[in-house]
């Protein structure tokens, strides 16, 4: 073999997972005076998987605390072995981690396990989501009243809502406290993560601010939002209350921009 099919063999030796696979590179290698030709191969195709392993295990430490040593160490050996490095950049390596939980039958009824690492990679996406010049709420102090009806906003890129289970983010919160976990929830939550001053932070949302932030993220107006939670809640005061989601939005740092649609 010449130099690259020599390197081209080594890698795939490198990804493959058993020793039969092993064998057409082993040929190109040479004993040692300490060891033999597959121990010394073997340094190369296990640290590879150490190292994957380890970017793993700093992404989710939360979920790892959850499930305990023994049980993530198979997740991700199973992890590993389904899902060969694509990119360049390590931090990006563990992103489908939740989705081939999902995916795959051992752990696809383990929706607590699931939704915590969906909300571990959700706080690492909002940590790392490109940057963007906010808006405070004197931007809109001047705005017209009869404007108000078209007013759009636009969003932080780092701004992400998940329905998770009920309780994911006191789970969370109780482990990374280390305290004792909280009982057991039925239904489901919301929960709205952001990045503000470089520190991702989330919060729950209720239902109505889920829905208002849904459709303000999609670039609906604030008349339309209003009618359409009018519409949904058949309640008073609704106006209000989408204002108040807006005076929040902008108090967390979430709206980079407005406009005044026609």
């Amino acid at each position: 073999m010449n130099l690259e099919e020599i390197q081209a063999a080594f890698q795939a030796g490198v990804l493959a997972d058993g020793e039969q696979d092993h064998a057409v590179i082993l040929d190109s290698i040479k004993d040692s005076r300490r060891t033999d030709r597959a121990t010394l191969f073997n340094v190369y195709a296990d640290g590879y998987r150490l190292r994957l392993a380890e970017f793993i295990s700093n992404d989710f430490p939360i979920l790892r605390a959850h499930l305990g040593d023994e049980a993530f160490g198979h997740l991700v050996e199973d992890y590993i072995s389904s899902a060969p490095s694509r990119q360049r950049n390590a931090r990006w390596y563990g992103q489908r981690l939740p989705d081939f939980m999902r995916e795959t039958a051992q752990w696809r009824e383990n929706r607590s396990a699931i939704d915590l690492a969906r909300f571990e990679r959700a706080l690492s996406d909002a940590f790392d989501a490109a940057d963007a010049p906010v808006l405070t709420i004197d931007a809109i102090r001047n705005t017209r009243v009869v404007d108000w009806p078209r007013l759009a906003f636009k969003f932080h890129p780092s701004v992400t809502l998940l329905d998770l289970a009920a309780g994911t983010a006191r789970i969370h919160a109780a482990l990374v406290e280390e305290d004792e976990l909280p009982a057991i929830e039925q239904g489901e939550e919301t929960v709205l993560f952001w990045r503000s001053d470089d520190q991702p932070f989330h919060r729950h949302v209720a239902e109505d601010e889920r829905l208002a932030l849904i459709e303000a993220k999609q670039g609906k107006r604030f008349g339309d939002i209003c009618a359409l939670l009018a519409f949904q809640r058949d309640v008073g005061g609704i106006t209000q209350r989408v204002a108040g989601f807006l005076s929040q939005w902008f108090a967390d740092g979430l709206v980079v921009r407005f406009s005044i649609l026609e």
